[in-house]
């Protein structure tokens, strides 16, 4: 859905929607009507999209695209997956794991992609990941505001995080999607990478 690959893409980019409004000179709640399907852009704006979010018309429309080149690209940067409970251990695990292909990023050689379980925690409730989503890390991709990372706990278990705000000395505070708790990225939570893509869908 056109959607989809919009808030998709805008994300792996690292953009709010504020950021892509003002391309457009209109509104964060605009650019968020296109990403929930109550409204679609006109087709000028959808190439201007496409070069907001570096991809092709074709791809922002039917989710497909008919460059060799990209898609030779694309096959080339597959990255390993690794299932979420080998993530305590993940460099080993890649070693072995299958392979699988980003949609529309550029990742760095160190990438991979896991599938988000969700959280067990009470309080927990849907964030802007859906849970089942495959979602590819990047660690060498640098942490911007109101970007998602995953994160490693002290309790050797893993989280996604929001980006809230540099911290004055070092790291960032960042808001742990499992249980709205705020923890401080170098003192409380220990960055693996950052959350580049996701898809809902991803059979692997």
């Amino acid at each position: 859905m056109l959607n989809e690959r919009l808030k998709n893409l805008r994300l792996a980019k690292g953009l709010t929607l504020q950021q892509v409004g003002d391309s457009f000179g209109i509104s964060a709640a605009s650019v968020s009507s296109w990403e929930n399907g109550k409204n679609q852009p006109d087709s000028r704006k959808i190439s201007q999209l496409a070069d907001v979010l570096g991809t092709s018309v074709e791809f922002l429309i039917n989710g497909s695209s008919t460059n060799a080149q990209t898609d030779h690209e694309s096959f080339a940067l597959q990255v390993p997956f690794v299932s979420w409970q080998q993530l305590a251990d993940y460099q080993k695990a890649k070693l072995t794991s299958q392979m699988v292909r980003p949609l529309h990023s550029t990742l760095s050689k160190v990438s991979f992609a896991t599938r988000f379980p969700g959280s067990n925690d009470l309080n927990w409730t849907q964030g802007p990941i859906p849970v089942g989503s495959l979602i590819f890390v990047d660690p060498k991709k640098v942490l911007q505001s109101d970007g998602i990372a995953l994160v490693k706990l002290p309790n050797n278990q893993f989280d996604l995080a929001k980006v809230q705000m540099q911290a004055k000395s070092s790291g960032f505070f960042m808001k742990l999607l499992g249980t709205g708790d705020t923890v401080h990225s170098e003192k409380e939570a220990s960055v693996i990478g950052s959350i580049v893509e996701w898809r809902i869908s991803g059979i692997i």
